[in-house]
């Protein structure tokens, strides 16, 4: 099945949950200086994270099941000009 991460398309098996791509890109993206630095402050990363134009709220990241064609979008919690 096929779903997109920041308009990059990604091959998921039928099933997969949303906490999975939270856990990757979260595992990904750990050692960035923005990430770092607010989770030194806070405790959290505090990545949003928005399936098909939602915001997806995180105590149902587990429940939340991708589905081919879906987009995911994560935002880093710092951003602005």
């Amino acid at each position: 099945m096929k779903a997109f991460i920041n308009c990059k398309e990604q091959e998921f098996p039928e099933g997969t949950k949303l906490i999975e791509v939270v856990k990757v890109i979260r595992e990904a993206k750990k050692e960035e200086p923005m990430i770092k630095t607010i989770r030194a402050k806070t405790g959290k990363d505090h990545i949003m994270f928005v399936l098909n134009g939602q915001v997806a709220p995180p105590n149902e990241y587990e429940s939340i099941e991708i589905h081919e064609g879906d987009h995911i979008r994560w935002v880093h919690p710092y951003f602005g000009g």
